[in-house]
């Protein structure tokens, strides 16, 4: 892959991050992180270039170089939310009422996720790290407080 692909928050991801936005002006005293909520959200997506990957989303940015991928995995966490913070939980993710988390696990054993469903394209995004990384990808479970990878064959 030579080129630069980019993957922006989809019109409902960004639509529930700015009402959220707006509920935190009403607060008055989350000015500031409403403000930079604001910043983020307009700037917040996926760059996939020849090398690596960088995530940028809401509050954290993650990245990672393909040749330091020890593992992939593909975590699907379904949506438990109810009322107002479920239908703006739900828009986020695409109206999928999951999050498509794409798990790296790093050659120095450091884990690096990002949820992929609130991003446009999101099934072309998977396709492209899956087709750029040399390890196949995994399906990872979710236990009672953490993620479980599945067990390696030996």
């Amino acid at each position: 892959m030579n080129e630069v692909a980019e993957f922006p928050f989809h019109k409902g991801a960004k639509g529930a991050l700015y009402v959220v936005a707006v509920l935190l002006i009403v607060l008055v005293v989350t000015i500031p992180v409403a403000i930079y909520c604001f910043f983020r959200i307009g700037k917040a997506k996926v760059t996939i270039s020849r090398t690596g990957v960088r995530a940028e989303g809401l509050i954290l940015t993650d990245s990672f170089e393909f040749a330091d991928v020890a593992r992939l995995g593909l975590l699907k966490v379904q949506l438990a939310a109810r009322g107002l913070g479920g239908a703006l939980a739900n828009a986020k993710l695409g109206g999928l009422g999951y999050g498509m988390n794409v798990v790296v696990e790093t050659r120095s054993g450091k884990t690096i996720k990002f949820i992929s469903n609130q991003y446009e394209r999101h099934e072309e995004l998977i396709a492209k790290i899956k087709q750029s990384v040399s390890v196949p990808c995994e399906t990872i479970e979710m236990g009672v407080f953490k993620m479980k990878w599945p067990d390696r064959a030996a």
